[in-house]
């Protein structure tokens, strides 16, 4: 099942990707207000409607490029004429309640969901640039039927395992991948869980840069730092609230890494981010960064490490070759198939792929693994020891996907490059 599931946005027409660039210019040159309102509304609405993840406008030297990011990658979708971009521009800071005549530093600004026909929350980055300020807008919220872990594509084992972690009352889940992976939408996934089998039992509070998505029974507290609301911070008081479940959305030095860790050995319930290729390298990145083996050892009791991968057009997926070079990387050979790809279609947008799922490698602590981490393993001995005990990599699980017809090689060379 895809992560990305688009939520309905008000009632406009949904256009065709190649037909958006027509619909915005046409707005613009009515050359009123409405005609900027709507350009505006209609960039907003069918990039939801799309499944978008981010809106990218750029100033190149005599146009105002527009992408969307669709699956993972930017794609092209206008091109708008330059003599558009201070309107454009202006409209979107005024929905997001940024300073419009400021264009020389950056701004940072909300557009909530009822301020267009969009119908979701978005993030809006607005960056000066020598042609213009850039803005790049996240879009926040989702359907509610994403927040279930067994329908992100992992498979049950992961599922299982992730489950066992979070029914526990106390430890430490970290997820990691890179940025763009899923592992807020994951995190969200559980909590939606945990809230499913405690009802009305639990307190759950949550530190988040950004709040993507607003969870009834969660309190969760946006971080800003030009008040002092840093993760360390926040944490600090939050341990003062009597929760049982901590979300820290990310790790990122050493007093935040060594808070979180005594929390999950204090009789709580911690789920938190860090960056890290694999699950194994979690636990030496946390060493690294000054965390005692011993610590590491008794709190974590388990990682997720995830990507996110395109998925065949069931429309248009046909039996190929993959590249030999990509076969090679994994060592694959021709017996190793059938292999299948989207061939393109009008369902896809003559892409091959539509929307995405996600693909991971879990590793839980037991007191084997444990006791290894006394003796400052490398990460490369700790991946032989979780393999050992039944972990299966990154790299397998995506290739089981591609053998399956749900991916392909390609693809999987694309977000597993460090692991081919």
């Amino acid at each position: 099942m895809s992560l990305d599931i688009a939520a309905s946005a008000g009632t406009s027409t949904i256009l065709p990707l190649h037909e958006i660039q027509t619909a915005v210019v046409n707005r613009l040159e009515s050359r009123d207000e409405m005609g900027v309102t709507d350009a505006v509304d209609t960039i907003l609405s069918q990039a939801v409607y799309h499944g978008s993840s981010d809106i990218h406008l750029e100033p190149w030297t005599e146009c105002v490029s527009l992408r969307y990011r669709l699956d993972g990658i930017l794609q092209q979708i206008a091109i708008i004429p330059q003599e558009f971009q201070p309107k454009l521009i202006a409209r979107i800071k005024v929905l997001a309640d940024l300073v419009v005549y400021r264009k020389d530093v950056p701004q940072d600004g909300r557009i909530d969901r009822d301020k267009t026909s969009a119908g979701r929350p978005m993030r809006v980055s607005a960056v000066p640039t020598v042609r213009g300020e850039k803005i790049v807008i996240r879009i926040l919220g989702s359907s509610r039927d994403l927040y279930q872990l067994d329908i992100l594509g992992f498979p049950e084992r992961i599922v299982h395992g992730v489950q066992r972690i979070i029914t526990r009352p106390q430890g430490t889940l970290l997820l990691t991948g890179p940025s763009s992976s899923g592992k807020s939408t994951t995190i969200y996934a559980a909590l939606h869980e945990i809230l499913h089998l405690q009802k009305h039992t639990i307190n759950i509070v949550s530190i988040e840069d950004p709040v993507e998505f607003a969870m009834d029974r969660i309190a969760q507290i946006q971080v800003n730092p030009h008040a002092d609301l840093t993760f360390t911070t926040a944490l600090r008081s939050i341990l003062r609230q009597d929760p049982e479940v901590i979300v820290v959305g990310e790790i990122r030095d050493f007093e935040t890494a060594k808070m979180a860790i005594q929390a999950g050995l204090t009789g709580h319930l911690v789920i938190s981010t860090i960056h890290s290729g694999t699950a194994a390298g979690v636990f030496t990145r946390l060493i690294d960064m000054g965390i005692e083996p011993f610590l590491v050892a008794s709190s974590i009791t388990g990682v997720l490490a995830q990507r996110l991968i395109r998925l065949n057009c069931p429309d248009c997926t046909e039996e190929y070759t993959p590249d030999p070079l990509m076969m090679h990387y994994f060592g694959l050979t021709a017996e190793s198939g059938p292999f299948y790809k989207g061939a393109g279609c009008k369902e896809c947008q003559n892409i091959g792929y539509r929307s995405r799922a996600g693909i991971g490698e879990f590793l839980e602590v037991d007191n084997t693994l444990a006791e290894q981490l006394l003796r400052h393993p490398t990460t490369s001995q700790i991946h032989e020891i979780a393999v050992s005990k039944g972990m299966i990599p990154l790299a397998k699980d995506g290739l089981d996907k591609a053998r399956l017809g749900i991916t392909t090689i390609e693809e999987l060379y694309r977000v597993l490059p460090e692991l081919s």
